[in-house]
């Protein structure tokens, strides 16, 4: 049975206050690394003991406690006396919400030694993993997981709710180079009507005229529309903040907003949110199928965008032939969660109205989104 991290001692032999000052030194050491390609945000995780089980060549594996740094949805960084060798496997075992532990499998990426006997170990998730889960991050404090993204990553339909014009234009411009379908309302009226058309997020002021935010989130729910909402705010007041959390909005927006923020929070809804973030194909690449995956890749984005554009239009024909092809050929490229939702979708529109299956309609095209080619080391 593991020891409490609180009193085992980790292979620096060092006490969480020594390993604090350490981390301190380190960070302003290194605060001025640029990494324009990190994809995930880094949280300090300084944790003094952790066990990290690395499995050996000869099938053996040994277990250490080790300090943590940083952690994110791809991976973490650690604190150990002495080398690892690279693409060594390993799993370590964190503390998640209620108590309990959990083992998280991934690789060695990186073996660094930063003084004395002090190596840092970055290791790489298998999977996308939750820090909103394990860290109690919040969006409404705009702890997004995503460093960056790229505009053109974005897909899907935006309503911008905002009684200004030039609110509106501003989003539109930061958003210009995204194959989002952009729309717009300034009014409550207004926003419902649209809503009802079809879009996957919203991004809303607080403000709107007469009227609120949060008064256009709770009219959202009652129209049956389930898009996560993003609160566009410069009112930091304690008042404004807990509407918004009544209102159980889903994100939030500091006004001035800039678009590298503005991509950050839609890419956490439509890419990071959901289960754990990108997905990626089962078939190792000895698998016959394996030369098929990159076809399907380079598919997924047109299907997504002609299954929006069908279910704007109200084609039930061309939903149900998406839904029939992504039955098909998904799972047996690796890719089953997809044929699943495909699977469920196609029943719902075989018996039912496009408007009525459309709760399953989103589901593919949000787990289409998170489809992806290799992931990136953390």
């Amino acid at each position: 049975m593991s020891k409490n991290p609180q009193t085992q001692m980790n292979t620096l032999r060092l006490g969480q206050h020594e390993l604090h000052k350490l981390l301190e030194k380190f960070d302003k050491e290194q605060s001025n690394v640029n990494r324009p390609d990190r994809e995930f945000v880094r949280w300090a995780f300084r944790v003094g003991a952790v066990d990290l089980t690395i499995q050996h060549g000869n099938g053996g594996s040994v277990t250490i406690p080790v300090a943590t740094r940083n952690i994110s949805r791809g991976g973490v960084s650690i604190l150990h006396s002495s080398f690892v060798h690279l693409k060594s496997p390993c799993e370590i075992t964190l503390n998640v919400a209620g108590g309990k532990k959990q083992d998280i499998p991934g690789k060695v990426v990186r073996c660094n030694h930063l003084e004395g006997r002090v190596h840092e170990i970055g290791i790489a998730f298998d999977e996308q993993i939750s820090t909103k889960d394990l860290l109690g991050l919040d969006p409404l404090n705009e702890a997004y997981s995503l460093e960056k993204i790229e505009p053109n990553r974005l897909h899907g339909t935006l309503l911008i709710v905002t009684p200004t014009d030039l609110d509106r234009d501003l989003i539109m411009m930061y958003l210009e180079n995204t194959n989002l379908v952009l729309d717009s309302a300034n009014s409550i009226e207004t926003a419902i009507t649209r809503a009802k058309k079809g879009c996957d997020i919203v991004i809303a002021d607080y403000h709107l005229g007469s009227e609120t935010g949060p008064e256009l989130v709770t009219a959202l729910r009652e129209a049956q529309c389930d898009a996560p909402v993003i609160m566009m705010t410069s009112d930091k007041s304690e008042t404004a903040l807990d509407a918004i959390r009544e209102a159980e909005a889903e994100g939030m927006l500091s006004k001035p907003v800039d678009q590298n923020r503005v991509c950050q929070a839609l890419g956490e809804f439509l890419h990071a949110d959901s289960d754990g973030g990108p997905m990626y194909s089962t078939l190792d690449a000895g698998s016959p199928a394996f030369a098929l995956v990159g076809k399907f890749l380079s598919d997924v984005p047109r299907m997504t965008l002609n299954l929006e554009k069908a279910m704007r239009e109200d084609d039930k024909q061309g939903c149900l032939e998406i839904c029939r092809t992504l039955a098909g050929t998904a799972s047996p490229l690796g890719f089953p969660a997809i044929s699943e939702l495909a699977l469920v979708a196609d029943k719902a529109l075989s018996v039912d109205s496009i408007k009525a299956a459309t709760p399953e309609i989103r589901a593919i095209i949000i787990a289409c989104r998170r489809v992806k080619a290799t992931p990136k080391a953390a």
